[in-house]
């Protein structure tokens, strides 16, 4: 091999690796969720996120007709509007709430005796890759019109 094409290749290589210490940069919880109902007796399992949007994934001792409860109740208390709120065919609940303009979805799924939540928050307004996707399909500017 050449030493050109070998330094080439490992340039290549290089240049496809990512430092461990490079981790992507995930929105501050605050911003994100300013209000983050917890459960009873509830345990982080997981955090993930992006810039604009943060997941937390908790488990709660509590039935999913307990947490389930609980969550109706909170988003139908002062500063929360329940907009959605739906059960699908293998128990899980959807709920999306908003409380000052910071939307929340909350997935809650039977785990055992245990119910999994799942909390997710944005920051409002972020231009997140599926917000400027949505707005470049409403965009007509460039649409061809048939001529008259």
């Amino acid at each position: 091999m050449r030493p050109i094409t070998a330094v080439l290749i490992a340039g290549l290589a290089l240049a496809g690796c990512e430092r461990a210490d490079e981790q992507p940069k995930i929105v501050a919880t605050g911003d994100a969720m300013p209000t983050i109902p917890l459960p009873p007796n509830a345990e982080l399992v997981s955090r993930s996120g992006s810039a604009d949007a943060l997941q937390l994934v908790l488990q709660s001792p509590a039935s999913l007709e307990q947490v389930s409860r609980y969550y109706r109740g909170v988003f139908s208390g002062a500063g929360w509007n329940l907009v959605s709120d739906t059960e699908d065919r293998d128990s899980t609940i959807t709920l999306y709430a908003e409380q000052a303009g910071h939307p929340m979805w909350v997935r809650l799924h039977p785990a055992g005796t245990a119910t999994r939540v799942e909390l997710m928050g944005a920051v409002p307004g972020a231009d997140s890759a599926y917000a400027r996707a949505a707005k470049a399909a409403h965009d007509t500017s460039n649409t061809m019109r048939p001529v008259r």
